[in-house]
C-alpha cells in the first residue's frame, strides 16, 4: 500500500526553499513564506517572467501569485506592491485578466473588514478593561462608527480619559465629525 500523499505546508517554507525546487509553479507560493518581503517578490516576479513559455502562462502564474498575496497568512501586506510589480512586468495585464481585476477589489474589500475588526476588537477590549464588562451591541457600534469618522485616537483618547459613567455618556451621545 502506498503512504498516504504528503501535505506542503508551503506557508512555513522560505522564499528561498520555494526557488530551489526549480519550477516557476512554486513561485506562485511566495507571497505565503514566512520570509516574503518586497524585494523577494520582485525577484519572483522577474523569474517568473523569465520563466514561463508564454505570455498566458505567466498570466496564470502571476494571477495565482496575486490569490496568494490575497491570502497573506502572515499579514506582509504586499499585495498593492506585487500588483504594481506585475504590471510593470506585463503592462496591461490587470486590464487583459478581469479575474486579477476582481480578486484585487475582493482581497481589497476583505483587508478593510479585517482592518476594521481589528479596530473594533481592540477598542472593545480596552473599554472592558476601563468599564469593567463587555461593550453592549450600542456602545460597541458607537465605538466603531466613531472610529470611522474621527480616527481610532480620538476613541482611544476618550476610552483612556473618562471614567465608568462619563464614558458610557460620551458613546451615547451623537457623533460630531471632525
Amino acid at each position: 500500500m502506498a503512504p498516504p500523499p504528503r501535505v506542503d505546508a508551503v506557508y512555513q517554507r522560505t522564499v528561498a526553499e520555494l526557488r530551489a525546487r526549480g519550477s516557476v509553479l512554486w513561485l506562485v507560493f511566495a507571497p505565503l513564506a514566512r520570509d516574503a518581503t518586497a524585494a523577494a517578490l520582485r525577484e519572483v516576479v522577474a523569474e517568473i517572467h523569465a520563466g514561463a513559455k508564454a505570455a498566458a502562462e505567466r498570466a496564470e502564474l502571476y494571477t495565482a501569485l496575486l490569490v496568494m498575496a490575497a491570502i497573506d497568512p502572515w499579514r506582509h501586506n504586499l499585495r498593492k506592491e506585487l500588483i504594481d510589480m506585475v504590471e510593470d512586468k506585463e503592462e496591461g495585464l490587470l486590464r487583459r485578466t478581469p479575474i486579477i481585476g476582481e480578486m484585487s477589489i475582493e482581497a481589497e474589500r476583505r483587508g478593510e473588514e479585517r482592518a476594521q475588526e481589528a479596530i473594533a476588537e481592540l477598542l472593545g477590549r480596552l473599554f472592558a478593561r476601563r468599564i469593567g464588562r463587555r461593550p453592549t451591541a450600542d456602545e460597541a457600534r458607537s465605538i466603531l462608527e466613531r472610529a470611522r469618522a474621527n480616527g481610532p485616537g480620538e476613541v482611544t483618547d476618550a476610552l483612556l480619559d473618562l471614567e465608568g459613567e462619563a464614558l458610557v455618556r460620551w458613546l451615547a451621545e451623537p457623533i460630531r465629525h471632525s
